[in-house]
């Protein structure tokens, strides 16, 4: 008799650790879950976006002052500016 009262209490340990892994298992997975749902881990994937998006938008300043100052300057200046560099070109 004895024998089936340990082996009663051995199953009933084996079923309760057993449950108490799939309920952390369970709970570890809703965290993942949740914590994908909320996007933990895409700021460093925005920051790099941001920070391409920066660049990019510095060299577009510097491509728009550059048609600024050729749709403002008087014709004169800009013929000159073209002869003066057509004439500081060295034959080859």
């Amino acid at each position: 008799m004895e024998w089936i009262v340990v082996s009663v209490l051995i199953g009933v340990a084996i079923v309760m650790t057993s449950a108490v892994q799939i309920v952390r298992m369970g709970l570890e997975h809703e965290e993942k879950r949740m914590a994908l749902k909320a996007g933990v881990g895409d700021a460093a994937r925005l920051e790099q976006i941001v920070a391409a998006n920066e660049a990019e938008m510095a060299k577009l300043r510097q491509r728009v002052e550059v048609l600024e100052r050729l749709a403002t300057d008087d014709e004169g200046r800009l013929s000159r500016e073209i002869s003066g560099l057509r004439n500081d070109r060295t034959p080859a």
